[in-house]
């Protein structure tokens, strides 16, 4: 092993290591920065504003729902109407017979 060069001026070596090391992180942040603003505006802004734009929407119904309640009911029950025609018009009963046997074929 060789000797490590000393010299009396540790304080003065040190600055100057962080220094350089300090130089060295302001360019490779900058370049980060760089690339970081074009994915935030490629991806992050937009979804961003999708998010306040829900929320506002959200906020806005619920406005309006407080202000006319008779509305949001109304929309409920033909929903909610709406679901049971849908549910009771399903499917038609066959006998197991009619149903299952190429005989007994519905069409």
């Amino acid at each position: 092993m060789g000797k490590k060069k000393v010299s009396g001026q540790w304080k003065e070596d040190a600055t100057k290591k962080a220094k350089n090391f300090l130089g060295k992180a302001k360019k490779s942040a900058a370049k980060v920065v760089k690339s970081g603003g074009k994915t935030y505006g490629s991806y992050v802004a937009p979804t961003v504003g999708l998010f306040k734009s829900a929320g506002k929407l959200a906020t806005n119904v619920g406005k309006v729902a407080l202000k006319f309640p008779g509305t949001g009911l109304a929309a409920s029950g033909l929903y909610y109407g709406a679901k049971a025609l849908a549910n009771r018009q399903k499917g038609l009963k066959f006998s197991d017979y009619r149903q299952f046997n190429k005989k007994g074929r519905k069409f």
